[in-house]
């Protein structure tokens, strides 16, 4: 049980550090393609990926065994989690800055955590509480709080809370279900229903009219994601979701520096407030569950 808790720990912090990269790497490419063909787009190459990985590691045998309540619960999972969400997401991040909506996103753990208690059961420790705290004051240090609430923090706002009720639905399928499955699920019918939106919206032609200069930014970005959604299932299945939605905000950190080395965004001091006090939050969650697993350890010695 520890070491499946420190394993849901390292792909959540693997996670923060994908999506610090993905988001960076998405506010770059969004400004050329239009939202709703690059989400549909990356969504659909994910969606191949973990196809070929279900076919790679042999699921089938899985299938079969899913009962009715597991293949709703798939299917929500892809419409919820995997289709309208990216469209609000990235529509809206067209609209502002890609910290801005990196922090909307990473309210993320305020919604799941509040569900993870109703609806889970998740009790929450005294290191999970100090990091909370420690989350919030470096949200309000980078300004999060001052936010003004235009329609693209709207849409990113709206996109994290279809999210947040998604992984609650994943929790409670990964109990019995393979990470790779409902990643397949997640994507695959995300892009179904995206590619639909597509050709009732009479933008078929745009997708079919892409070129090299577009093809590519959007089949790393699909990569990228690819990796995000595969390891994000995986610290889900193995930790609470309140706590891997902590560390997850960590990627306002990695985002950060990516806007500050590469995009040419200084770090004011208040930048410099979030990245402490965020990575403070991570650290401490690293300490706390790694002191535990010591302290196993010694008395497992002892005695």
């Amino acid at each position: 049980m520890k070491n499946n808790l420190q394993k849901g720990i390292f792909f959540a912090f693997l996670t923060a550090v994908i999506s610090g990269i993905s988001i960076f790497y998405a506010k770059l490419a969004v400004v050329k393609i239009d939202p709703l063909i690059l989400t549909s787009s990356r969504n659909l190459i994910v969606g191949l990926l973990f196809l070929v990985l279900f076919f790679a590691t042999n699921k089938f045998g899985e299938l079969k065994k899913l009962n009715k309540f597991q293949w709703l619960n798939l299917i929500l999972i892809g419409l919820i989690g995997g289709a309208l969400p990216f469209y609000l997401f990235f529509t809206g991040l067209k609209m502002i800055g890609a910290v801005n909506a990196n922090l909307i996103h990473k309210s993320l753990f305020i919604w799941v955590s509040v569900l993870s208690m109703i609806f889970l059961r998740e009790k929450l420790n005294l290191s999970y509480w100090l990091g909370f705290v420690l989350v919030l004051l470096g949200t309000f240090a980078s300004g999060g709080l001052r936010l003004s609430f235009g329609y693209g923090e709207i849409m990113v706002l709206m996109a994290t809370l279809f999210w947040s009720v998604e992984n609650i639905f994943a929790k409670k399928v990964l109990k019995n279900v393979s990470s790779e499955l409902v990643g397949l699920f997640r994507m695959g019918i995300g892009s179904i229903v995206l590619f639909s939106t597509i050709a009732v919206s009479s933008k078929l032609n745009l997708v079919l009219s892409l070129g090299l200069d577009k093809i590519v930014p959007i089949v790393i970005g699909g990569v990228i994601l690819f990796f995000y959604v595969y390891f994000w299932y995986k610290a889900l299945k193995y930790a609470p979701a309140s706590l891997v939605t902590l560390i997850l905000t960590f990627s306002v950190v990695v985002g950060s520096i990516l806007n500050g080395a590469f995009a040419g965004v200084k770090l004011v001091t208040n930048d410099m407030y979030t990245f402490i006090l965020i990575s403070g939050s991570v650290g401490l969650i690293f300490f706390s569950y790694f002191k535990d697993q010591t302290s196993k350890i010694k008395s497992i010695t002892k005695s």
